[in-house]
């Protein structure tokens, strides 16, 4: 199945080159890992006992990605291969044991 996913998903960059050179390219710099970290904590918090405030949201989405690695992107094509590294089972493990530490250290020690 993952090879299936990676083949289309691979099409879709390639055959995009093509049109990506006729027209204006917009370039951007986003860390995906952020938008990542960020969707899942909120998930995951939503689903244990721990303040949902903006705050401690905050400062979970903080400790994760400071002890992740950027995943930054400045094209769709870059964003599509980035997406494709995020399916990886390992890395969504990883992802979700640094947000559950995250989130015990911010119940243990809220900011506010």
């Amino acid at each position: 199945m993952y090879a299936i996913y990676y083949f289309i998903v691979l099409n879709i960059i390639y055959a995009g080159d093509c049109k990506m050179e006729k027209t204006k390219k917009e370039y951007v710099l986003v860390n995906i890992a952020e938008e990542l970290v960020r969707k899942k904590a909120r998930e995951l918090m939503a689903d244990y006992d721990i303040c949902k405030c903006e705050k401690c949201f905050l400062d979970v989405c903080a400790i994760v990605l400071n002890q992740s690695d950027a995943m930054y992107y400045t094209t769709e094509k870059g964003k599509l291969l980035q997406l494709l590294e995020a399916t990886d089972y390992q890395f969504k493990t990883d992802l979700v044991v640094m947000i559950l530490q995250a989130m015990k250290s911010v119940k243990e020690n809220p900011k506010h």
